[in-house]
């Protein structure tokens, strides 16, 4: 780390609903297309795919991502509260320190 001053803050609880309502919709763009692809392939090889059966690979996509990334929640903070949770070091910045939201990349 440079010799910035930082502060330990540590993480010891996140909210499971809200963090699984967050954390799935990034999983569903990652998780999406392959689903998709997976289901181009077994049209190709089967030659028709009934649009029940895509409806329903990406509902139970969502929903499976969903409850495990919940259950994940329910895991971390039982651990964090058992062993201590994820540390991170943290600054104060001002206006004049931060950068646009597109330079961050």
């Amino acid at each position: 780390m440079p010799s910035t001053k930082y502060t330990k803050k540590e993480v010891v609880y996140v909210d499971p609903l809200h963090t699984a309502k967050t954390l799935v919709l990034v999983y569903l763009s990652f998780s999406v297309p392959i689903v998709l692809l997976a289901l181009f392939v077994a049209f190709v090889r089967d030659g028709e795919l009934p649009g029940f059966t895509v409806i329903s690979a990406l509902i139970l996509n969502a929903l499976v991502g969903f409850g495990l990334l919940w259950l994940a929640c329910k895991v971390y903070n039982w651990v964090a509260g058992k062993f201590g949770g994820i540390e991170v070091a943290v600054r104060e910045t001002t206006v004049n320190d931060t950068q646009p939201t597109s330079a961050q990349d």
